[in-house]
């Protein structure tokens, strides 16, 4: 314990005490988490109602680090899973009947680890099988149709050409079947696919595998006879791939980081013209050498592009394929190697927060950054952002039933107000986006049915807008 003398000042004994409650009541953005962070995700992992933070790490015990979100966007470290042999935390979704989400972790020997339903005392262990090949990468989907998500994998020899890529389905009752391997389309060192992402492109009921490789972009669409393959005939070289609809059509587009050959860097836009047909279009960047992430940045409804890196840079959406002039936001750097970065909503206003780990560094190594609903990252929580205006919609009920649901839900809400000239419930997926808007007018009490069949299983929120105000934002889960 600390003690003053009482011959010290007054003012000195003042200054003191300040500075020991300064340091014991400061709320800081920065939190320190077990090092070496090399991926982060966000979802509700308890089931409370908010967004979570799950960090991945790398050479380290530590594997997989949970940062609970206590309630207004501010954060405490709930669990540390270790082990000496799990090393790639990969996703967190729903992987059986339980409506809780489940973690997929897996090591570069082929060995995979599943908590499901977040029991963190119980996983569940498979062999992978990879013929002495180390897994690249693994992603997930639900390709044969059947309500489940299975699993897809990327394995490389290191110092050879047999690069190959497999599928492990989902059978239920937390059964998978062995791995069917297939080989990379191109068989060179550098065209091992090292990032998937998994959409329903062809709107046939199956998802599909977008596969990127340093080589070319391949996408495999599935049917009830099989996978076919198509290329988009990228050029190398790129860093990164993003899907989203980015043009509010229905379906997915790709988005590339692109650096041609003595030509200016590009985002290099496939837009989905549907039939299995993409057409290119591009938007020229300034080096920018960053991952590129989908994020609805500025709450207008459109699909931005943003990248963290040594600072964030951010892409407005201004329709038709279309995007702004690079927004550059700097952010502090504690001399860390490199970092990455994710977007949920954390203090619950209806914005995309940031959250950032940095790699290199042992202190301060996890970065919150809150969104003041127009794209704007500022240090503190934005909870009371709106509050005026939502004051005048206290008394409401908003609802779904059945929730969980298999194809469709009925959303329903009552609205004790007057003058009420135009509501609206906007459907949004566990990444920010929103996939419906749901037009209600002229009625304080109304039901509406939303239709799931052309969505995967998962989380969705649902959110009451009336006279353009968010009332309220309720979680629903769609399970096939």
């Amino acid at each position: 314990m600390l003690k003053l003398s009482l011959n010290l000042p007054r003012k000195m004994i003042l200054l003191i005490v300040i500075f020991i409650l300064s340091i014991s009541v400061t709320q800081a953005i920065d939190y320190t988490i077990p090092c070496n962070t090399y991926s982060v995700e966000s979802d509700d992992i308890d089931n409370d109602g908010d967004n979570d933070i799950v960090v991945g790490h790398f050479y380290t015990d530590t594997y997989c680090t949970i940062m609970e979100n206590i309630g207004n966007g501010e954060f405490t470290l709930s669990h540390e899973l270790s082990s000496t042999t799990y090393k790639w935390f990969r996703t967190v979704d729903n992987f059986d009947d339980n409506p809780l989400l489940d973690f997929v972790i897996h090591n570069w020997d082929g060995n995979l680890l599943v908590y499901y339903n977040s029991n963190f005392d119980h996983p569940y262990f498979y062999d992978v099988d990879v013929e002495n090949r180390n897994i690249r990468w693994a992603h997930y989907g639900d390709f044969n149709g059947d309500g489940y998500y299975d699993i897809v994998y990327s394995s490389r020899d290191f110092g050879s050409d047999a690069n190959t890529w497999g599928i492990m389905y989902n059978l239920g009752n937390h059964n998978f079947s062995a791995v069917e391997w297939y080989d990379c389309p191109d068989h060179a060192q550098n065209a091992a696919f090292t990032l998937f992402e998994c959409r329903d492109l062809d709107h046939n009921g199956y998802d599909d595998i977008i596969a990127y490789s340093h080589v070319d972009v391949h996408i495999y669409y599935f049917s009830e006879e099989g996978f076919v393959l198509h290329s988009l005939n990228n050029q190398p070289t790129s860093s990164g791939m993003t899907v989203a609809d980015f043009d509010n059509d229905n379906d997915y587009d790709i988005v590339l980081t692109h650096w041609a050959a003595q030509t200016e860097d590009n985002f290099r836009i496939y837009e989905n013209l549907g039939y299995q047909e993409f057409i290119p279009r591009y938007h020229f960047v300034n080096s920018n050498w960053s991952e590129p992430i989908s994020v609805d940045i500025n709450n207008d409804n459109w699909i931005d592009i943003a990248t963290i890196g040594d600072e964030i840079k951010k892409y407005f959406n201004e329709s038709n394929l279309q995007f702004s002039e690079v927004s550059i936001q700097d952010y502090p750097d504690y001399g860390e190697s490199y970092v990455e970065g994710c977007f949920s909503d954390f203090d619950g206003n209806g914005s995309q927060d940031i959250a950032i780990v940095r790699w290199g560094i042992d202190e301060n190594n996890l970065t919150i950054l809150y969104n003041d609903g127009e794209g704007y990252f500022l240090e503190e929580p934005q909870v009371n952002v709106g509050d005026d205006n939502v004051l005048e919609f206290t008394d409401y009920q908003l609802a779904n039933y059945p929730n969980p649901f298999t194809g469709e839900t009925t959303i329903s809400f009552s609205l004790n107000t007057e003058n009420t000239e135009n509501a609206e419930i906007e459907i949004y997926n566990v990444k920010g986006q929103k996939i419906e808007n749901l037009q209600i007018t002229n009625s304080p009490n109304q039901q509406i049915i939303w239709n799931a069949d052309n969505f995967a299983n998962g989380v969705y929120f649902y959110k009451l807008v009336v006279d353009g105000i968010a009332v309220d934002t309720k979680k629903m889960i769609l399970l096939k």
